[in-house]
């Protein structure tokens, strides 16, 4: 069988597809290249101990790379349109909006010994029209919104295998591939200073990859949140940043090759609770390593009004089937002891489970995946509320520019997708049919508002151009959670990106 995946390019076409970020050292989150690097994993031609869960990727350095270097990065122009309601995740800076929105990024990468710097900015504009709102669900948007972030840039030492540094880059943690529950690239990247390893780390029971990160999580006073279903927050603690800390671990055991088991875990707090449980610098700025994972029942426990959100993922990859298993099992609550996490484990818990599948003939390549995430509330909601999976506690809940920094298809809701990508003989397109289910907060409304969603992106590549044209189509059965409003909705994308 693996013979079978020998003749496949791959490599070939994830090299040539990504000049402009193996210069970078980096694949920016959510790209094309991010799926080549993992189909060539799955096909068994690339570093098999890397887990795709510690993310964004860095691609190994050349001897040359120790030299000086000054390259222009690839040049990103996305434009899209929503034609009735605001639609769409997993596009880092964009807004959730109607009618026609763009994006670009353009930036340079330097470096020189240890030294590296990132400069990409983006820039958004929305036009941002109204939309049909209902008491629970819309807000009108008030005009065109136009902004500029810092995007992908960082500064930072690469000190062998380990990089540490200042970032403003998204993170995608776990092993989803259309959802993660903790990190993911809905939300714009956030200021946060790292420490990562860039390389899995050899050990002698295994290899293992890792990130602790602490970060500033900004509001928008301006826009409604994705986690209040678009609608303003209710502001009763005074409208500051919150601090939050967070680290991802993915371990590949030596003896079951393919194997990732992985956590993640992030706390947050408002900036002006941070010390008012006491402690030094460590309980302070990097509670993640020191705060028990449950409860003491002390006075201190919840002085600094602190949330937690943990997680624990697996991933196996079975290059010789072409096969990969995924999941990832979250809580957004502390637990009370161990006899908790065995008598009430959905408690307050949301999950991701996948699987891909790789199809290859010398004609063509055919990808097959799945994925079901959920994050509405447990049936055992009825005793013990646990609130929704991103709004435990706190008035923003967990976002940053008022977007959601895990799951981003809808606040409290469910999801299934099904995907096929086809690569026929020729490299230079592909095609990816994809349909999808979202149910949205279901245990809130006993009318239950679900959109089906067709995908089909045609993907081109012309010597330094790429080319993406993402069509949906979506339809909604009792929309508003409205019985019998029905609704449709055109979503379509461009995205062009040119390697100078």
């Amino acid at each position: 069988m693996k013979k079978k995946f020998l003749h496949i390019p791959l490599v070939v076409l994830f090299v040539t597809s990504t000049v402009g970020y193996v210069n970078a050292q980096q694949v920016v989150i959510g790209t094309p290249e991010e799926d080549s690097i993992r189909m060539a994993q799955l096909a068994g031609n690339y570093n098999p101990n890397v887990s795709m869960a510690v993310r964004p990727l860095y691609i190994k350095q050349s001897a040359s790379d120790k030299k000086f270097q000054f390259k222009p990065l690839l040049i990103s122009f996305t434009t899209q349109f929503n034609s009735k309601r605001p639609f769409g995740w997993n596009d880092g800076s964009m807004i959730l909006a109607r009618g026609l929105q763009t994006q670009l990024r353009a930036g340079v990468y330097l470096r020189k010994g240890i030294i590296e710097l990132q400069l990409a900015p983006e820039w958004v504009y929305a036009a941002n029209p109204s939309y049909d709102t209902s008491v629970h669900w819309g807000t009108n948007p008030g005009g065109a919104y136009n902004k500029l972030f810092l995007g992908q840039s960082s500064i930072g030492l690469r000190l062998g295998g380990v990089s540490v540094g200042i970032s403003s880059q998204n993170l995608w943690w776990g092993p989803g591939i259309r959802s993660s529950l903790l990190m993911s690239n809905n939300a714009p990247g956030f200021l946060h200073a790292y420490i990562r390893s860039n390389r899995p780390t050899k050990t002698p029971i295994g290899h293992f990859e890792w990130q602790l990160i602490g970060g500033r999580l900004e509001g928008d006073s301006t826009r409604s949140y994705e986690n209040f279903h678009l609608k303003r927050a209710t502001q009763s603690y005074p409208a500051t940043w919150r601090y939050q800390s967070a680290f991802v671990v993915s371990y590949q055991p030596k003896w079951v090759p393919g194997l990732f088991l992985g956590m993640t875990r992030t706390l947050q707090r408002y900036q002006q609770d941070i010390g008012l449980g006491g402690g030094g610098f460590l309980q302070q700025y990097i509670p993640v390593l020191t705060k028990a994972f449950q409860k003491k029942n002390e006075p201190t426990d919840d002085a600094e009004n602190t949330d937690q959100l943990a997680s624990f993922f697996f991933r196996w990859v079975l290059p010789k089937s072409g096969l990969e298993v995924y999941g990832e099992l979250g809580y957004n609550d502390y637990k009370q002891n161990i006899r908790d996490y065995v008598m009430d484990a959905t408690h307050s818990a949301a999950y991701i489970v996948g699987i891909q599948k790789l199809y290859a003939t010398s004609k063509y390549k055919l990808l097959i995946g799945a994925e079901i995430t959920k994050t509405s509330e447990s049936a055992s909601n009825l005793l013990r509320g646990a609130g929704n999976w991103y709004v435990h506690g706190g008035d923003n809940g967990y976002t940053h520019a008022n977007q959601i920094l895990g799951a981003g298809f809808g606040y409290g809701s469910d999801m299934i997708s099904i995907r096929m990508n086809y690569f026929p003989k020729s490299q230079n397109f592909s095609l990816l049919f994809q349909l999808e289910k979202v149910i949205r907060d279901p245990n809130s409304f006993s009318v239950k508002w679900t959109d089906y969603i067709w995908q089909i992106t045609p993907r081109w590549r012309a010597n330094r151009l790429q080319i993406m044209l993402p069509i949906h189509f979506i339809y909604s059965n009792s929309y508003l959670w409205k019985t019998n409003q029905k609704a449709n909705n055109i979503f379509m994308r461009i995205n062009l990106n040119y390697n100078l």
